[in-house]
């Protein structure tokens, strides 16, 4: 009866770290500083930095454009797509970035027509 509650409990602690493990949020592989460009937006918003970070278990992010930080108020990571909605200027932007080879590429439609976007991972400069 003992050797059972042993290995009962040793079950439990096994399927209970199995499932924490497990559990670890897909975005944490893009978290860091890119480099963005948007060669076909208007100035200033055609390059910059993209920023992803975790807050309480959660994506965030935020653009930053000539010193001036945009934080992105719904964004999303799930089967290498990181989708964002965000304003600038009060005009609404969604953005759906694919990742591959390591660089986000996507493309996007605004007031002034649509936009290519692509991301890599900053430089140590840019940091």
């Amino acid at each position: 009866m003992k050797k059972l509650g042993i290995l009962l409990t040793f079950m439990v602690i096994v399927s209970h770290s199995l499932l924490s493990n497990g559990a670890e949020p897909g975005f944490r592989k893009i978290l860091g500083i890119w480099e963005f460009t948007a060669p076909n937006a208007p100035q200033p918003y055609n390059g910059g930095i993209l920023t992803l970070k975790e807050v309480d278990q959660k994506l965030t992010g935020s653009f930053t454009v000539q010193g001036q930080s945009l934080p992105i108020p719904t964004i999303d990571f799930a089967d290498n797509i990181l989708s964002m909605e965000f304003d600038v200027e009060n005009s609404p932007i969604s953005l759906k970035l694919t990742l591959k080879n390591g660089v986000f590429e996507g493309t996007t439609e605004t007031t002034n027509g649509q936009v290519t976007v692509s991301a890599k991972p900053a430089t140590q400069d840019a940091k």
